[in-house]
Parts: structure tokens; C-alpha cells; sequence
């Protein structure tokens, strides 16, 4: 967790060392924390640690699950709560979320009450630490799950507290990449961290397998975004490609000039293609719509800010391909889309395409051809991309504390192969 200067100032110079010696810095970085962190010894104390705090938990009636602030996480984290009701069918679990992501999270069957309390933007900000805190006491959990890198349990819980922090998994998932084994992603790791800790210490175990997560939509979600292709011209009876340019990191966003590489390329294809509007790095879908000849231009639409977010998600699961770096859209790309009312039936034939600068492909992203991803959760393939980068190394995995003075997390990225896969998958 990095929350306090000496952690941040550690940080930083691990982007000093990488920024003067890439590979050097990369493989000596990788040398030293990579062993201790993954060593087995270790993997096995924390593990039993915590299955101690699973022990002492005399009941588990109610629980509360706290996810990141961000929207992904919102959405990814709900595997905890699915582990917890899998287990526990009549305990009260609450989940915590930020309010903007409510519209998505609403109406899953596994969530007893959710309280949409995050305000903060990047990091949490006070009032939401104090809401939290204040919901702790008044309901007085049988146990915690802490998600966030970003609360620190000693200053947020009560005395007494029974909590269990995902951070503290962190030791197997250094582990199975040196073993090239096992899904480090969030989202399965949310399940698995909990489903593994219960499965050894409480006697019923669930026997439906964990396939990923939901987002529910209003119906009127998917007639907005219905709404929107027809209003500028477009329709699902041709391939529509859908590319986000934003990330909330310079070191997640796929570079420009590697974006309008792709976009055309996709401009020599049959298909219709949607832009969305970047919310982070502002105007990026301008900057790259301006760089497109008038023939490239006439081929695309900005999908706008003004798109609410759970129309913005029934518009991904009416196109036929969607491609992002990692953030939000991306797994909210990757989620089941359901119904609120069970009125009307979602697609989920989306192609998720994701692509991965600095941060480790494993922990965010989906693929249905590689064992060690989960694949979306959607009824067609999903892939991911690396890019071949001479500086990452393990501390890439916290974005928000690199200091890199050069971004070199995407120096090689052949857009020309992502997109000759999608053309093969769409056969045009």
C-alpha cells in the first residue's frame, strides 16, 4: 500500500533506476523483490494467518465487502461477494461502491445492500474513509473484506474488528508467476482468496463453478444505446469495432500515434467504428479524429461523455468488438451483462480485446486461448496483448506511484497483428 512518503519516495526511485538503466534496472528489480516476496515460507505464514481470522469468526451472518474506489474494481470485486453468498446463502453481505458505478452493480441477487459511498476521483477522500467507518460500527460485521490498497486496516476498522485484506494474497500471486501457474487476475482472485480460506475451514462448499461477473442494466440502458447508433447512422447488421483511448495512467494508455495506426487499419475494413470520448487524457478522440483523412473520419463516431454509464455498457454489448488498455471499460466490457427486470436479453457475443502496457497483463486481463487469464465474461473469444517494454518489472503493478520520466511501456506494439485478428474474427 503506498500511503506514506517514505513508501512513495521507494517508489520513485525504482522509475529513477529503470529511467537511467531499463533492462538492468528491470532484471535487478525483479532479482531482489521478486524471490522474498514469492518465497514459499512466506506464501504459507500469511496463508495461515489467515485462516486463523477465518477461525475466530464465530458467525457470519453479515459481512461487508470494500472494493477499491475505481469503477473497474467495483465491478471486478464482486467475486468476493459471490464467494461469500456461495458459501453463505442467507448471510447479509454489503458492498460498497462508488456512486457513479451503482447504476452497474444494482440488482445483483448476491449483493444484501449497497451503499454507494465513494466520492473520491484517484484516491479515496476523507469523507469516504469516515462513512465507511461509521457503517463498520453501526453494524457491527461478523467479518471485513478489505480490497483497497488504499485503506489501511489498523486506522479504519474498530478495535475487535474481524477483517481479511486481499493485499495480503499478494505473496501466491508472485508465487504462481514464478511457477507459471495458476489466475492471478483481481476478479478471480476476489473469488478464489475467499473461496479457498472458507473451503479449508467451514464444512459446505459450493459446487458451481465461479465464471465471472454481472453487471445489470435498466432496460432503458439498452434502448439509449439503441437510440444512439440509430441517431448517427449506424446498425448491428454490420461489424461495429468500439476503441476506448483512454486509461487513467500514462503507463496503461496505449500511445496516439499507436491508436491512429489502429484506427487505420480498421478504416480499410468493412466496419463501422466507434470512439470514445477520454475522460483522463482530454480530447485524445479529437486529437485522433483530426489525424484521420476525411475518408478514415467519415468512418468513425465519438461516442460522448454526456452517455450515461449503464447505456455506455448496453452500447458494448451491441457491438461486435471492443478494444481498451487497462481501466474501467475494460472490465466493464468483460462483464455478464443482465437484466434488471429480467424483461429483456443481452447480447453477450462481445470480442474483448485488451492491451497492456506497464501494468501485468495476469491481474486485469481476459483471454479464452491462454490457461492463465480468465476469459471474458462473454460467449465468444476474448484475447489480450502485451507489449514488449525494456523496463517493466514487478513494481509496475502500482501505476499510480511510477515516476518514469520516460514512458517506454508500449516501445513495441504491432497493432497491425490485433487487427488482422479482428478481421479474421469477423471474416471481412
Amino acid at each position: 500500500m503506498i500511503n506514506n512518503n517514505l513508501q512513495k519516495f521507494l517508489f520513485h526511485l525504482t522509475s529513477v533506476l529503470t529511467t537511467w538503466f531499463p533492462r538492468f534496472g528491470a532484471w535487478l528489480l525483479n532479482a531482489l523483490v521478486t524471490p522474498v516476496l514469492g518465497n514459499r515460507l512466506l506464501v504459507r505464514v500469511v496463508r495461515e494467518k489467515n485462516l486463523e481470522k477465518i477461525r475466530e469468526v464465530k458467525q457470519f451472518k453479515k459481512i461487508l465487502v470494500i472494493p477499491d474506489i475505481h469503477i473497474g474494481d467495483a465491478v471486478m470485486l464482486q467475486g468476493a461477494v459471490m464467494a461469500f453468498r456461495d458459501y453463505f446463502p442467507d448471510a447479509r453481505v454489503d458492498y460498497i461502491v462508488k456512486n457513479a458505478v451503482s447504476c452497474l452493480i444494482e440488482g445483483n441477487p448476491a449483493i444484501s445492500n449497497l451503499y454507494p459511498y465513494f466520492t473520491g476521483t484517484v484516491f479515496p477522500t476523507p469523507s469516504d474513509i469516515e462513512s465507511i467507518k461509521k457503517l463498520v460500527v453501526e453494524n457491527q460485521y461478523d467479518l471485513c473484506f478489505n480490497c483497497s490498497p488504499f485503506f489501511e486496516d489498523h486506522s479504519l476498522f474498530p478495535t475487535g474488528q474481524k477483517i481479511l485484506n486481499l493485499m495480503t494474497s499478494a505473496p501466491q500471486l508472485v508465487r504462481n508467476d514464478i511457477d507459471h501457474v495458476g489466475i492471478n487476475h483481481f476478479m478471480t482472485q476476489s473469488y478464489e482468496f475467499v473461496y479457498g480460506l472458507l473451503r479449508d475451514t467451514v464444512p459446505s462448499r459450493p459446487t458451481k463453478p465461479f465464471r465471472g461477473v454481472p453487471v445489470h442494466l435498466a432496460d432503458s440502458a439498452l434502448e439509449e444505446a439503441k437510440g444512439f447508433l440509430s441517431k448517427n447512422g449506424l446498425t448491428t447488421e454490420k461489424p461495429i469495432v468500439f476503441l476506448n483511448p483512454d486509461t487513467a495512467s500514462p503507463f496503461t494508455r496505449i500511445p496516439v500515434e499507436k491508436q491512429l495506426e489502429f484506427l487505420k487499419l480498421l478504416a480499410q475494413m468493412p466496419v463501422q467504428i466507434l470512439l470514445g470520448a477520454a475522460f483522463t487524457f482530454k480530447d485524445t478522440e479529437k486529437q485522433l479524429v483530426e489525424s484521420l483523412t476525411a475518408e478514415e473520419r467519415s468512418k468513425v463516431t465519438v461516442v460522448p461523455k454526456a452517455l450515461p454509464l449503464d447505456a455506455y455498457n448496453a452500447l458494448i454489448d451491441l457491438v461486435d468488438v471492443f478494444v481498451s488498455g487497462d481501466t474501467g471499460p475494460l472490465h466493464m466490457a468483460a462483464a455478464r451483462k443482465c437484466s434488471k427486470t429480467g424483461n429483456i436479453q443481452f447480447r453477450n457475443k462481445t470480442f474483448v480485446i485488451s492491451i497492456f502496457g506497464a501494468t501485468p497483463a495476469r491481474m486485469s486481463g481476459y483471454d479464452s486461448t491462454d490457461p492463465l487469464f480468465p476469459p471474458a465474461n462473454q460467449d465468444v473469444v476474448s484475447r489480450t496483448y502485451v507489449s514488449e517494454s525494456p523496463c517493466r518489472n514487478i513494481t509496475c503493478v502500482n501505476k499510480m506511484a511510477k515516476t518514469c520520466k520516460d514512458i517506454r511501456c508500449f516501445e513495441v506494439l504491432d497493432v497491425a497483428v490485433i487487427a488482422g485478428d479482428i478481421k479474421a474474427y469477423l471474416k471481412v
